[in-house]
């Protein structure tokens, strides 16, 4: 039932509410002449996002104020992203309360791009924004710079084509703008051209000593930061290394040479300000190939996460000194399926190569495993696990999450589906269901700092 009396009293008393339980970054309340100022300058319709600076892996609280009573309403959010300044866009519909008031994190979505009570969901539910290019993943370059999401109130329930597409003017109630960084202030960036290491290497403010991490990504090859630099921002000293794709390094992923890991993993230890006694590294995708093997081989690594990878490795063998540690698993290309969303390689690898040999080392992992994964089988831990020494399962711990696709990243970035990956040359069909896969986003993201900080030595 639409409400039609408007009491200013009560808008205003609520606005009042809300404010006395913001804190400024100096952590001190607002004084009575501020508060009553803000006030006043909310009477028209207002956003109000708190804190409205914030990391990426950071939830914010989103209030709309100011509007009347019973008011339908689409919260729409926008970020221009990447050299293509491609437009990712979302929106989610509400109805204000007797008081003209919505607190995103307490009311319900009636529909757009997420529904239900989502804090955080204009966030996590982007995608490319009608006339874009679709089936892009929403680029994280720069880690120096903040992602400044435009957002906007509009009087009615729109989708993103009417916002996007209609010829009427749009009746927009409310703006307001929100920063999120890759990384805190005081995180610095210093950039790895050593002799034989190559990378980016983010160090957190103080004296440390800080907990060496070093992070890989996957198959697209180069350099990648954005996780590095999220994972200083909880204290660690993380090196980001790339390992084909950059700089003089391979220009592709035919062989893997662990001495090159090797160099990374004493080049991370000398740095004055790591913990000496190991490390631990995080890797996706074919990354994890990697990850493992140094955590099997090399006795400096203590903890290793594994964010939907193979346990053996592909394609590539893996080398030391010249020679061949293990063989890598050969492509069956007659099973590949291709598919209205890009390829679907799950089934590539029929007859896997050897096993990594994790339990060689005193390392511990942790599995992220997506079960909505069309890039790899979400049950190849259990091969791993069918050969691993009962003594050496105490050191492995599997989480699994329905719904999710390969590119389980930090928590509130946005799902991709399906992208073009150059190395392949074709587009790949990832996976993942939008709520689900922001679910998972946030615990393993979660789980993967605790674990990390929990098996790395810090002195």
């Amino acid at each position: 039932m639409r409400l039609n009396m408007f009491k200013p009293d009560l808008v205003y008393e609520r606005i009042r509410t809300v404010l006395l339980h913001i804190k400024p970054l100096n952590n001190q309340h607002l004084s009575t002449s501020q508060l009553f100022s803000t006030i006043k300058d909310l009477r028209n319709s207002s956003i109000i996002v708190e804190p409205k600076t914030a990391i990426f892996d950071e939830k914010v609280k989103i209030d709309l104020c100011g509007l009347p009573p019973g008011e339908r309403v689409t919260l729409h959010g926008e970020v221009i992203q990447g050299e293509k300044q491609i437009i990712y866009a979302s929106c989610g519909h509400y109805t204000s309360d007797p008081v003209g008031f919505i607190s995103v994190s307490q009311h319900s979505s009636e529909g757009g791009t997420y529904t239900g009570i989502e804090p955080m969901g204009v966030f996590w539910s982007m995608k490319p924004a009608p006339g874009q290019p679709p089936n892009t993943r929403m680029p994280l370059s720069s880690t120096s710079l903040p992602c400044v999401y435009n957002l906007k109130v509009y009087q009615g329930h729109l989708s993103l084509d009417s916002i996007y597409n209609s010829k009427l003017a749009l009746n927009v109630l409310a703006t307001s703008q929100h920063e999120r960084w890759l990384k805190k202030p005081g995180v610095t960036r210093i950039e790895v051209d050593d002799p034989k290491v190559r990378g980016a290497f983010y160090l957190p403010p103080g004296d440390g000593p800080f907990q060496g991490v070093i992070d890989m990504f996957g198959s697209r090859g180069g350099l990648t930061e954005y996780k590095g630099a999220l994972l200083a921002s909880h204290g660690m000293a993380v090196l980001c290394l790339p390992y084909f794709k950059y700089k003089d390094l391979p220009t592709n992923m035919m062989e893997m040479d662990l001495d090159y890991f090797e160099e990374a993993v004493n080049w991370l230890l000398r740095q004055p300000k790591v913990s000496t006694k190991g490390l631990g590294v995080v890797a996706i995708s074919k990354g994890v190939e990697n990850a493992m093997a140094m955590g099997a081989y090399l006795p400096q690594v203590t903890a290793v996460v594994c964010v939907n990878g193979f346990p053996f490795m592909t394609i590539s063998d893996l080398v030391s000194k010249g020679q061949v540690l293990l063989k890598g698993a050969q492509v069956s290309p007659e099973l590949i399926k291709f598919t209205d969303e890009g390829l679907d390689i799950m089934e590539i690898y029929p007859n896997p190569s050897e096993i990594i040999p994790i339990w060689k080392g005193k390392a511990k992992y942790l599995f992220l495993k997506s079960l909505d994964d069309f890039q790899m089988k979400p049950d190849l831990h259990l091969d791993l696990l069918a050969v691993c020494p009962e003594s050496k399962k105490r050191d492995i711990e599997v989480v699994q999450y329905p719904g999710a696709g390969h590119l389980l990243d930090p928590p509130y970035i946005p799902l991709c589906r399906t992208a073009f990956n150059a190395t392949v040359g074709a587009e790949m069909k990832f996976g993942g269901q939008p709520k689900e896969h922001a679910y998972a986003q946030e615990d393993a993201w979660r789980k993967t700092i605790e674990f990390l900080k929990n098996n790395i030595p810090s002195s």
